[in-house]
């Protein structure tokens, strides 16, 4: 999910009360499923005086949201599809010019993972750039759709009722008659006839 998502929401707090920051970013899987994410910015302001705080932060990401299921007769039956990670962690800025240069390498494949990019540590030394070492992390898939049900290895449940992509209805199979069509939707909870 991390792969599929592009803007990272740090969740964080000062002496002016929290607030929300979004950056772009990668990530390394370690041993034993440790996560530490990379971020950079500018030096100054309040977002690098947090992060250089190394006091635990909360980050948020997700995608989708465009693929909408409606499933009368109900007015409140609708299901978003969306994919979400949620998670926290401590923030220590990079000093060492190699550990800098990979996490920089690492945000930009993010970003630009088909073609090789050269940079040097003599390019990126100004570069403020954070390590976040995970605590905490789940994520979320809700209604996935074929293709997110592809990249990430889900099994796909197939949702019935009007289907709407970008504002859109793109079909409508609400009178599903497979099986007992009284029976509520395995994966919504919504009632398929009534």
């Amino acid at each position: 999910m991390l792969d599929q998502c592009q803007i990272l929401h740090l969740g964080l707090s000062n002496q002016h009360g929290s607030y929300v920051v979004p950056v772009h970013y990668g990530y390394q899987e370690g041993p034993n499923g440790h996560y530490t994410i990379y971020i950079h910015g500018t030096g100054d302001g309040e977002k690098a005086a947090t992060l250089n705080a190394g006091k635990v932060i909360g980050f948020e990401t997700d995608h989708g949201h465009e693929n909408l299921i409606y499933t009368p007769p109900r007015a409140g039956d609708f299901g978003l599809s969306f994919m979400s990670v949620i998670g926290n962690g401590t923030p220590r800025q990079l000093t060492d010019p190699q550990e800098k240069l990979f996490a920089l390498r690492t945000i930009i494949h993010h970003y630009v993972n088909t073609i090789p990019v050269a940079i040097a540590a003599e390019d990126v030394k100004s570069v403020p750039t954070w390590a976040i070492d995970v605590q905490n992390i789940t994520g979320r898939v809700h209604h996935p759709t074929k293709e997110w049900a592809t990249a990430l290895g889900l099994p796909l449940e197939k949702r019935h009722g009007k289907h709407y992509e970008d504002g859109a209805m793109v079909s409508d199979d609400t009178d599903y008659q497979e099986g007992n069509a009284a029976d509520p939707d395995a994966t919504s909870g919504a009632s398929q006839k009534q």
